[in-house]
């Protein structure tokens, strides 16, 4: 297949797509492209010949004036110019997802449908209260949380399935086309359970805490570091029996077993000490405090909120900033 050369004076008009007629399956085969990396497995998933799909690539590249992949042993590779087009194709066809998403709501009735993404902090604290006051209001508003951790639902974000999240801005994601406000330093502690020998003491010196095991989260996560740099700060080894999850279920169910240890954020120790079995330590010598950077509220700058995810990121946004929760008004009367 003959690949047009990129051709460097040549510069792009804002509306190019209409006027070289790019098309809904050329997306599709973008995107299945830079899935597969493969023509005909992407040919295949589209439901077309390869021949077919080789045309379709040749389009597109011709419109683009550059060629967008380079032919491997193992398949095609996408270059830059590839890459880009690549990811602002599989946004587009996000958005058309999530447009039959939200126009099912509306026919169903619902009210509309948000999708919001939070780290483990504000999700148990933030996010519920403003959750709950929404819904209040708007009783039949569709509204899903994921929690996770800051690439991942940066990443959903960017790709259009998230309509805006509570996380970091990971160092290798271009923070332009974001908007971020700056909320707070997630604050740690360490969690145990009722009867552990560390509770009768007034404060804990970082070597005694190795002699219990712990449940950390995966090594290279924020909370993970936080910690290695606690005991690096001693001079200390770190932990040597770690059983490694993301998980606060697990990490609690490991508790019962044994006198061991859990890093978790201060909200969910909040949310778990009060009647239940579970103990905050005491303080550490010295001082010493556990926190991870400080998180954000953040949304796209190019994709406008549906009217549904406003009303949430604006409640969000009030019990962040505002010093106390927004009164979402109900919707008007057939609304």
């Amino acid at each position: 297949m003959d690949r047009p050369s990129a051709d460097l004076s040549r510069r792009l008009a804002p509306n190019w797509f209409a006027r070289a007629r790019l098309k809904l399956r050329h997306l599709q085969l973008l995107a299945a492209l830079d899935e597969t990396r493969n023509l005909n497995r992407a040919a295949l998933g589209l439901g077309i010949t390869q021949p077919a799909a080789s045309k379709l690539l040749a389009e597109v590249e011709q419109m683009v004036g550059a060629s967008l992949f380079e032919r491997r042993p193992r398949g095609l590779v996408p270059n830059l110019q590839g890459e880009a087009l690549a990811r602002r194709a599989r946004s587009a066809l996000v958005e058309l997802e999530q447009a039959a998403v939200e126009l099912n709501s509306l026919e169903a009735g619902s009210g509309g449908r948000v999708a919001l993404g939070s780290v483990t902090a504000p999700a148990v604290d933030i996010v519920v209260r403003a959750v709950e006051a929404v819904l209040r209001a708007h009783p039949a508003l569709e509204i899903a949380v994921e929690v996770d951790s800051s690439p991942a639902l940066v990443a959903r974000l960017l790709e259009g399935r998230l309509d805006f999240v509570l996380a970091r801005i990971p160092l290798d994601v271009e923070a332009a086309g974001l908007e971020y406000r700056e909320v707070a330093e997630e604050a740690l502690c360490l969690l145990v359970l009722e009867g552990h020998p560390l509770l009768a003491r007034e404060t804990v010196a970082p070597r005694d805490l190795l002699a219990y095991g712990w449940v950390l989260p995966p090594p290279g996560s924020l909370m993970r570091q936080e910690v290695e740099r606690l005991f690096r700060r001693h001079g200390l080894p770190g932990p040597e029996r770690v059983l490694n999850t993301d998980s606060v279920l697990l990490g609690l169910a490991a508790l019962v077993q044994g006198p061991s240890i859990c890093v978790v954020t201060a909200s969910v120790a909040q949310l778990l000490e009060p009647g239940g079995r579970y103990r905050r330590l005491p303080p550490l010598e010295g001082g010493q405090r556990l926190a991870v950077p400080p998180f954000g509220l953040i949304r796209s700058r190019v994709r406008p909120l549906s009217p549904a995810a406003g009303r949430l990121y604006d409640q969000v946004a009030a019990q962040l900033f505002g010093g106390g929760a927004a009164s979402p008004e109900p919707p008007p009367p057939g609304g």
